[in-house]
């Protein structure tokens, strides 16, 4: 039987996939398009994943666009959120009002 995806990649740029579903440690996290990544611990329904590692200081892409930048190195298959992620907007000072 075929195993279905239970992540989704937005981009061929992307260098996250979204869960689909929860996805447990050590699972493989799959797309429809072929993509696919060992999870290195669970990955909640809906949260990013890193398709491939990424430096410290990378840009995180979803969809084709920076959403964010790492603020340490993130394994292939780590969780990708607000622990290891900062904004690329709400830090500075030309992009928003005192």
């Amino acid at each position: 039987m075929a195993e279905t995806a239970n992540m989704v990649v937005l981009s061929a740029a992307d260098n996250v996939g979204i869960a689909l579903v929860d996805i447990a440690g050590h699972e493989l996290a799959r797309s429809l398009d072929g993509r696919s990544v060992e999870a290195g611990e669970a990955i909640p329904l809906g949260h990013k994943v890193a398709l491939r590692a990424i430096a410290a200081g990378a840009e995180i892409v979803r969809l084709g666009v920076p959403v964010g930048i790492a603020t340490v190195s993130i394994d292939a298959g780590r969780l990708v959120h607000v622990h290891n992620v900062r904004s690329r907007h709400f830090d500075n000072d030309d992009n928003h009002y005192e």
